[in-house]
């Protein structure tokens, strides 16, 4: 019994370390992006008729200044950035300095999944020490 909590305390552990390399990974390789801050968020709604899985995720119009000049780009949909948009808190997006309509959106990243993750699989780990005993 133990040794199945310690194999599957393992693949906990290891999936919650998956997101944070991925995020580490993220960061190193945006460095030489900018930080813009948004100026505006607009809902972007589909009208064309199709079926529901080929129809892309609802979208945002977002503007943003990159350079003293005003861009638009289309990101999916955020809510949590949207509420905090409509709340009046800051709000940025990082923007390739090369090509200033490629952008990654700060807000999605996956620290809270990957600490739920990790807080499991050493869980999983004490109780393998708990039932060895």
């Amino acid at each position: 019994m133990s040794t199945m909590l310690f194999i599957l305390g393992g693949c906990f552990v290891g999936a919650g370390l998956l997101p944070i390399f991925r995020w580490l990974k993220c960061k190193v390789s945006k460095q030489r992006w900018r930080v813009c801050e948004i100026d505006d968020i607009t809902n972007a709604v589909n009208t064309r008729i199709g079926a529901h899985e080929l129809l892309p995720p609802e979208s945002m119009l977002v503007s943003f200044r990159f350079n003293s000049h005003l861009h638009s780009v289309l990101i999916s949909y955020d809510k949590t950035l949207f509420s905090r948009f409509k709340q009046g808190l800051p709000c940025c997006l990082l923007v390739d300095k090369n090509n200033p309509q490629k952008v990654y959106n700060n807000a999605q990243l996956w620290q809270n999944y990957a600490l739920l993750w990790l807080l499991s699989g050493i869980s999983l780990w004490m109780g393998g020490c708990f039932f060895d005993r």
